[in-house]
């Protein structure tokens, strides 16, 4: 796993043949991509000169330019990446794009305007869970469907919002056929009949954590799922970092989310195979698959603290302690496409971008998406090695102007990573730093860069 490389590759690497049905829009669209690379903060005009400024709009607005066409190219690469490891988690989240005073845009589930994102952000299996970039994208407005619609004509829409999950677990897997293997990861959401069903005829693989306690077949028996659940025996224990969540930012999100205060928490694991039951209103389709399943659990939280309670489906073994742990494992990758969506909001700032339409703001995502995954991976990379050399993250060039930036000498890849943050305004004793300081330290850098590269280039022209 070459890291390193893919960090030194320029972001315009990542949109290396695309078609946009000309090659000097092609071309353009990599011109923008290093320079939006390079100040991934700022606004457009600030990043653009008036006559790049226009051409980029009119590449946004070109009717012949889609967002698919754009990311098809980071969409390979990724999946080029994963196929050296030959197994990968697929992690698969929705997130909201809002944007204020946007009239053409359709209503989100909040009181704002914009549109929808799935995202499935391809991570390798080693201990840092390096991030090999986004292997799947849906974009989507929600406009509503008829009150009227039938549980069954919802899923049986080939467009219904629904069905998200399955097609990017069916794009993935056409795309990983005898290149690689697929895990796929979902929070709640996931926890769909339909989905685990469609998902094990398609011979997936995952790792899917249950929302409903529902049917199951036990000794030619119906009863609930927690009952057999409720009856097992602890298999191994181990401690935990849970992370602090607030109030929730929805109404009915502190039920499923209540607040908690992050801390280590002391959990045990045990495991069972069960035969899940589908709902009656499906009855007409396959009717039992059967799936292993996971609980998680504290038998003794802090007074005041919602314990920790995780039931997960999965595909993958469960016989061993090790098997079993390493299903919880693989379910708390889960938050590495949480930290892919602040990326892509706070250090790409996307949702201040002043665009009017759905078709310009998704092109304009799918630009920013191979710019947030390498501000990730730069962030992984600095943490899960930090001793490492900094030129296994950085340019020489850019070693060379943080350090004259910061009148010291970088040892290592943490130092890089913080070197860039205090370009962003980040105080040391803040401790790590968050993507708002990376994002613009990025931007002072990769700025810098730019010019001199300019400085270097022009020195050469005298020299001719």
């Amino acid at each position: 796993m070459d890291s390193a490389k893919w960090l030194k590759d320029g972001a315009e690497v990542e949109f290396a043949g695309a078609d946009l049905g000309d090659a000097r829009r092609s071309r353009r669209l990599q011109q923008v991509a290093a320079q939006l690379s390079a100040e991934p903060a700022k606004s457009f005009p600030q990043t653009f000169g008036t006559a790049e400024l226009e051409g980029f709009y009119r590449l946004l607005r070109n009717e012949s330019v889609t967002w698919e066409a754009i990311l098809e190219p980071h969409l390979a690469a990724t999946c080029e990446r994963a196929a050296q490891m030959a197994e990968c988690l697929a992690i698969h989240d929705t997130t909201e794009f809002q944007f204020k005073g946007r009239d053409a845009l359709c209503a989100t589930s909040s009181s704002a305007k914009g549109f929808f994102g799935h995202f499935s952000l391809l991570v390798a299996m080693d201990a840092a869970r390096t991030p090999l970039g986004i292997g799947s994208l849906l974009q989507y407005e929600r406009k509503g469907r008829k009150k009227e619609a039938t549980r069954q004509e919802v899923i049986a829409d080939p467009e219904s919002e629904a069905r998200r999950w399955y097609r990017s677990v069916e794009a993935l897997e056409r795309r990983a056929a005898g290149k690689f293997s697929c895990i796929h990861v979902t929070d709640r959401e996931g926890d769909m009949f339909e989905f685990l069903s469609n998902a094990v005829s398609l011979g997936a693989r995952f790792v899917i954590r249950a929302t409903y306690d529902r049917r199951i077949v036990e000794d030619d028996e119906t009863t609930s799922l927690h009952e057999p659940l409720l009856r097992l025996k602890p298999s191994v224990a181990r401690n935990i970092s849970i992370s602090l969540r607030g109030n929730g930012l929805t109404p009915g999100m502190d039920r499923t989310h209540p607040p908690r205060g992050a801390r280590e928490a002391s959990i045990v694991m045990a495991a069972t195979t069960v035969s899940i039951i589908s709902p009656h209103e499906l009855r007409t389709t396959s009717h039992e698959i059967e799936l292993n399943v996971v609980r998680v659990w504290e038998p003794k939280p802090p007074n005041g603290q919602p314990p920790v309670e995780w039931i997960l489906y999965t595909t993958e073994p469960v016989d061993t302690p090790e098997q079993i742990e390493r299903v919880v494992d693989i379910y708390r990758a889960r938050w590495t496409i949480e930290e892919f969506f602040k990326a892509l909001k706070t250090g790409c700032s996307i949702e201040k971008r002043q665009l009017e339409t759905f078709d310009t703001l998704t092109n304009a995502v799918a630009i920013f998406t191979p710019i947030a995954w390498r501000m990730l991976l730069a962030r992984s990379v600095s943490r899960s090695t930090p001793d490492r050399p900094p030129t296994d993250v950085l340019t020489p060039v850019q070693i060379r102007i943080l350090e004259l930036k910061l009148k010291r000498p970088l040892a290592s890849a943490k130092d890089a990573l913080f070197a860039i943050a205090r370009l962003g305004g980040h105080l040391s004793q803040n401790g790590d730093p968050g993507w708002l300081t990376i994002g613009r330290g990025f931007e002072e850098l990769l700025l810098a860069e730019f010019y001199f590269s300019l400085g270097q280039n022009a020195a050469r022209s005298d020299q001719s």
